[in-house]
């Protein structure tokens, strides 16, 4: 994965997949090769998880978005931003929201973030707030990824979970 931030704010991703040529990329203001898919689910989404923390994330979950809600174990945050596009591979996940409750380095997610936001997704904290790619290069306040659907509305139900 290769981002460029300008002022914190990631405006260019590249998320390569090894072993099957496939590379994405994305510039805010211009575009890319990779796509938001026609639908996404809100009211009973996929949801992918790190494959580390799906079990203590499976609850709040639930409770937050319903217990309908499907959830996705995967490794590599770059590989779970990609289940969130236009699937280029059939045999790999898809799924409507990304979330990450724990501590995640911004390195991991730079790339990711940059090419949501290009293709008018949303990278935030759990909070809602945007991450900001300057100083410390930890993110300790928890991941949500989406595109084309209501994020604020996301954050408002993840934050009732926490309470």
């Amino acid at each position: 994965m290769v981002c460029v931030a300008v002022n914190g704010e990631p405006v260019i991703g590249v998320i390569h997949k090894p072993f099957t040529g496939y590379t994405a990329w994305a510039m805010v203001g211009v575009g890319g090769n990779v796509g938001a898919r026609a639908s996404y689910n809100e009211k009973a989404p996929q949801v992918i998880v790190s494959r580390s923390h799906a079990g203590k994330v499976k609850e709040f979950i639930g409770s937050a978005l319903g217990n309908d809600t499907v959830i996705i174990p995967a490794g590599g945050a770059g590989y779970k931003v990609l289940a969130l596009l236009d699937p280029t591979d059939e045999k790999y996940d898809k799924a409507d929201v990304y979330i990450h409750i724990t501590f995640i380095k911004k390195w991991d997610i730079c790339a990711g973030n940059a090419i949501l936001k290009a293709l008018g997704g949303h990278m935030t904290t759990l909070k809602g707030e945007e991450i900001d790619y300057r100083g410390s290069e930890a993110n300790n306040g928890g991941l949500l990824a989406s595109i084309h659907m209501d994020h604020n509305l996301l954050v408002e139900r993840l934050d009732k979970e926490r309470g």
